[in-house]
């Protein structure tokens, strides 16, 4: 969210629909996860967050952030998957494959935004930012 409103203030409005899209997907899938631990009588506890990084001077330097969050999503599901596997809990495994494959994807299209913007000019940006508004469009009516 905080891409999202770094996006929207500099009016690339493409990027801060695109931001705001992942932002509720990742929302969504955290309350995914919480919903089937709860089910499963796992013990949760909520712990406050720190603020989100906001004090970009670049679009790419957002890109870095957010492919630096998939990686680290990413690194995350593989140890609970781990500990998972470690303690015979075959079915935590099967719930959090969707996850995995969706992180794949997450980062693929993440680092395939940061090669484009790394070496874009002003109007490369934009184009970048146009296409982006469009995925975003075509995502929320999905």
């Amino acid at each position: 969210m905080s891409a999202s409103i770094w996006f929207r203030a500099r009016e690339m409005d493409g990027s801060a629909a695109w931001t705001l899209e992942e932002s509720d997907e990742e929302r969504g899938h955290g309350k995914e996860i919480l919903e089937f631990a709860m089910k499963n009588h796992f013990p949760v506890t909520l712990e406050p967050l720190a603020a989100p990084k906001n004090d970009w001077n670049h679009p790419s330097e957002v890109w870095e952030t957010i492919l630096g969050l998939e990686q680290q999503n990413t690194q995350n599901l593989l140890r609970i998957a781990a500990v998972a596997d470690q303690c015979g809990m075959y079915g935590v495994k099967a719930f959090l494959d969707p996850f995995h494959v969706e992180q794949i994807d997450a980062e693929d299209k993440v680092g395939g935004i940061l090669a484009k913007v790394r070496g874009a000019d002003e109007a490369l940006l934009w184009q970048i930012d146009h296409m982006l508004g469009i995925e975003a469009e075509e995502e929320d009516h999905h």
